[in-house]
């Protein structure tokens, strides 16, 4: 089994992680830009440290628009990743990163950052993992990414400044690796002259058709793995669909169908690959009566099975429910609405309570008043088998998990696996099952830096977790 770790980290950069600039802007806590992207990244180191990944999963990576280059810009994003990597290898595992990317054009464009262990340990035995493309590098700094059969060159080091795309590739002080005979992609090559694919081709009937066009949508980001015991014999294959649908209501939809029309995602499995859709599809997971939505039917139709999903009907409150699924919080209420009514992170009074875990942080702006998307992020797998413990955690900085401060919760919600306390770091006694009655100092306590504040800078979104 494989832990996999997803998380939109908004528009994910150098300066998210490791800003250089001194200037103290408002809204900040007194801190510099250098002190708040400190602040930030102990809020993802939190998160990485709760669950000890094995694949991670970055939606959102900013980019420019590199057309007709597939890489992504040498720009915040691609630094962004360095600097994350250079992190990571300070933990065991010899990580490595999937050369960036572009995916989406003009104002669209961004990419995905793909992190993985070279080496894990499962049940006390190694697993060694590769990344198997499933296309080619062509080579050089202006390589292309391109199906097999084709000329494949390695990944250049850094030239006239840029990052060093090989060395992503190619752990510190060893030799490049080649991927082990039977592995379903590009046995034998080079791990340094694969590729991520970002085009794709129409299902028609199981057969791959005409490439299919994803238009104003950012397309998949696929990359493939293979994982084989300490002697290099193959265990299973992995093939892993980064995505990041469009935040306009209705388009959520639309591109639902192209994925599922999509060969590389819902042609037959190959006898020993599992596949793995995950990120942001910016649909809510529950309908507005707290029921399982159709929102992922385009895939789970195809047997893709939902990992971030309710175990029974909901209770007669959903309020305080829907907050279990939760993996999109608001942007906190400016000093002149935060107000009793407003029970952003308090109660307004004892008649009019805000409940554990959803208190009146969950949510956002897009879905409408009613019904404002709050469930956004999920993962996906096939084959699917409901009698796994797939482990499947929201990993809440705002509250911590797993969610059991309530006793048997109605509605049997899942509760997450992974413990992680709340990134709030002077909220006494946080949380509570039921906020704490609304007062000023309280509100502004809560919604400070030190709390709220740099956990929603970081992003509005909450990282989701599963063993696959």
């Amino acid at each position: 089994m494989t832990k996999v770790l997803v998380w939109n980290i908004q528009q994910f950069g150098i300066n998210k992680i490791n800003n250089a600039n001194n200037k103290r802007p408002r809204g900040q806590g007194g801190l510099t830009n250098q002190q708040a992207s400190q602040s930030r990244r102990n809020v993802i180191l939190n998160v990485l440290n709760a669950t000890d990944p094995d694949i991670i999963v970055i939606i959102e990576v900013s980019s420019g628009d590199t057309y007709p280059l597939d890489v992504a810009s040498f720009t915040g994003g691609m630094l962004g990743c360095v600097n994350f990597l250079n992190r990571l290898r300070f933990y065991p595992g010899e990580w490595r990163l999937v050369p960036p990317m572009r995916i989406g054009r003009g104002g669209k464009a961004e990419s995905v950052g793909v992190f993985y262990r070279g080496q894990s340990t499962v049940g006390g035995n190694q697993v060694n993992r590769y990344f198997t493309g499933p296309n080619l590098w062509t080579g050089g700094i202006n390589g292309m990414s391109a199906e097999p059969p084709t000329l494949s060159g390695p990944y250049p080091g850094s030239v006239n400044g840029s990052p060093d795309l090989n060395a992503m590739i190619v752990y510190p002080g060893q030799n490049v690796r080649q991927i082990p005979a039977g592995a379903q992609h590009n046995a034998t090559v080079n791990e340094n002259r694969v590729a991520a694919r970002t085009f794709f081709s129409i299902n028609e009937n199981g057969v791959a058709g005409d490439p299919i066009n994803y238009g104003t949508f950012r397309e998949p980001y696929m990359a493939t793995f293979v994982e084989t015991d300490a002697n290099n014999n193959v265990i299973r294959n992995l093939s892993l669909f980064g995505v990041h649908s469009p935040a306009v209501v209705g388009d959520q939809s639309v591109f639902m169908t192209y994925l599922a029309n999509t060969f590389e995602i819902v042609a037959p499995n190959a006898a020993n690959e599992v596949r793995i859709v995950c990120g942001d599809f910016n649909l809510n997971l529950l309908d507005a009566n707290g029921n399982l939505s159709d929102a992922y039917q385009p895939l789970t139709n195809n047997n893709y099975g939902l990992l971030l999903r309710p175990n029974g009907g909901p209770p007669a409150n959903v309020d305080p429910y829907r907050g279990y699924f939760t993996t999109h919080i608001k942007t906190k209420p400016s000093r002149g609405n935060r107000t009793a009514a407003s029970k952003f992170l308090w109660s307004e009074n004892n008649q009019n309570q805000s409940l554990y875990p959803a208190y009146e942080y969950v949510g956002s702006r897009y879905g409408g008043q009613n019904n404002p998307l709050y469930s956004l992020d999920n993962i996906l797998v096939r084959p699917y088998n409901a009698a796994t413990d797939y482990r499947t955690t929201v990993l809440n900085t705002v509250v911590g998990t797993p969610f059991n401060v309530v006793a048997n919760p109605p509605g049997n919600p899942p509760l997450g696996s992974q413990l992680m306390p709340s990134s709030f770091t002077t909220a006494a006694n946080w949380p509570p099952a039921v906020a704490p009655n609304f007062t000023i100092g309280i509100a502004n306590n809560l919604v400070s830096w030190a709390n709220y504040g740099h956990v929603y800078s970081t992003s509005d979104h909450f990282a989701l977790y599963a063993v696959v």
